[in-house]
């Protein structure tokens, strides 16, 4: 299918994003959004963007201190960028990046369900007290290498246990700023977060590059008093948990406007009855996901969910852009690691300036809806990131590897614009377990790339040249597939929710 369709089928197509309409031309004016509004998606946005920023802080001097543990522990004097090093390395990496999403995959829905059982905020809370855990016992392992072994790392993911880890933080992130945002501008909010997301790539890999030069121990730890106060900001964060969300929850909190649920008899009932009533709740919202949720899950949800998951094992090859750069071009990783700050400001750029105002003029000259416009930046962006990263891995030169990766980055916007589209799709009593959903489908990626992407790069490590590029190669391949999924996407029919 055609990019640009005919007017006539445009026509017959529903909004997704857009509340109930009957004319799909229709045209919305933006709703201002109110100070508790505001203040809930700044601290949202705080807590992604300090975690978030330790994180990026933290990524090339673990990488660079890991490398010179394996030189270390191998033999006195190997090369560092050696063949058995970098093989050694890379299948660290791998796992410890499946192992990562392990949680995520295991316990994405049972915290989705219990966040509209017991609100969004201490779910998030505990996302991000499990990963600071985490990361601080990654260091003690790497503190104490004589004594430890470094493979120890791939246990730590087991503290995600507590929250869900990343995929699970975000899902809540995503379920309170859909909680509170209207309808109409809901895709430029989720862009904004996405642009959030991109600040440590930005700003905290050239930090952490001359931080390194001082030692990779300095932005190691400095990066996690960063999500230490990601942690800190969540705490700051007000429910949200819309006020029919759970009807059968015995307590109603009152804070900033936002009420839930509550009594006291709750507060005081035994645990053991508490423990009863939380099972129950899960079974009936079991029951409920079997009943509703699948039943709305028709071939435009399909075709998203499927795109979601090809993408998601894709985006793991860019794990690897500082190692394959450093081995193939000879790079130092400080160095290498200004690539992943070249994406992010491209990616702040198309996020923060070219898709909003891509969406404005669409929505102004051509009448589109909000859904037929993320539709199109999906399509678009799918193709975007299939050339840019197929550029990659064909590139002999620096200089074209760049430019493939500068293509990639513009199509950054399909993640966010894929997210909305699948959020104007559900009913808002269904928008948590709908990211739970999406991070389940985005661990399940994860977990299928990790071991797949390091396997082929250590197989190209061994053969050299452009061979080293085949994790690349299939990236692009998967993300060919998705692009053709996108092409297949209607939006034709009214939500199911809005039928019933």
């Amino acid at each position: 299918m055609s990019l640009s369709l005919a007017t006539d089928d445009l026509g017959e197509r529903a909004h997704l994003l857009a509340p109930v309409e009957d004319d799909i031309h229709k045209v919305h004016t933006p709703v201002p959004l109110q100070p508790d509004q505001r203040r809930l998606i700044f601290f949202v946005g705080m807590t992604i963007l300090a975690a978030d920023f330790g994180h990026s802080l933290t990524l090339a001097p673990q990488i660079s201190i890991y490398e010179s543990l394996i030189c270390l522990k191998a033999s006195a004097g190997i090369d560092c960028k050696s063949t058995a090093a970098q093989s050694e390395l890379a299948l660290l990496l791998g796992w410890k990046e499946t192992l990562d999403h392990l949680p995520g995959i295991i316990l994405a829905l049972p915290y989705g369900l219990a966040a509209d059982r017991i609100g969004r905020k201490p779910i998030l809370v505990m996302c991000l007290a499990g990963i600071v855990c985490e990361e601080i016992v990654i260091r003690l392992v790497c503190w104490f290498h004589l004594a430890l072994p470094l493979r120890l790392i791939w246990v730590t993911p087991v503290f995600q246990l507590v929250g869900g880890g990343v995929q699970t933080a975000l899902a809540m992130a995503y379920a309170m700023i859909t909680d509170v945002a209207p309808a109409e501008q809901r895709a430029a909010i989720f862009y904004i977060m996405a642009a959030v997301l991109l600040v440590g790539e930005i700003l905290a890999t050239p930090i952490s590059a001359w931080l390194m030069a001082l030692s990779p121990w300095v932005p190691s730890l400095i990066g996690v008093v960063f999500q230490f106060g990601g942690l800190l900001s969540a705490i700051m964060v007000f429910e949200t948990r819309p006020l029919g969300k759970a009807s059968d929850d015995p307590a109603i909190l009152v804070h900033d406007g936002f009420e839930a649920k509550a009594c006291d008899d709750q507060l005081r009932a035994p645990f053991k009855s508490m423990i009863s009533r939380m099972r129950q709740s899960f079974t009936k919202k079991r029951k409920e996901l079997l009943e509703t949720h699948l039943k709305s899950m028709d071939l435009t949800m399909l075709l998203i969910f499927s795109a979601f998951l090809l993408a998601s094992i894709s985006q793991q090859a860019l794990l690897l852009i500082i190692p394959y750069a450093s081995k193939r071009f000879l790079w130092s990783i400080p160095r290498a690691s200004f690539l992943i700050t070249l994406k992010g400001v491209i990616n702040a750029v198309a996020l923060l300036l070219v898709l909003p105002r891509l969406s404005i003029w669409l929505s102004r000259h051509l009448s589109w809806s909000s859904a037929i416009i993320d539709l199109r930046i999906v399509q678009i962006s799918a193709w975007m990131l299939t050339v840019g990263i197929a550029t990659m891995a064909f590139a002999a030169q620096p200089e074209l590897f760049i430019s493939g990766l500068c293509l990639f980055a513009l199509g950054w916007g399909f993640y966010s614009a894929l997210r909305s589209l699948a959020t104007g799709w559900v009913s808002p009593s269904e928008v948590v377990v709908l990211n739970s959903m999406i991070g389940l489908t985005q661990g399940l990626g994860s977990l299928i790339a990790g071991p797949v992407m390091a396997a082929m790069f250590n197989h190209g490590l061994q053969q050299g040249g452009v061979a080293m590029g085949l994790p690349f190669v299939l990236a692009a391949g998967l993300l060919f597939v998705a692009s053709l999924l996108t092409l297949e996407i209607r939006v034709g029919k009214r939500r199911h929710w809005e039928m019933t």
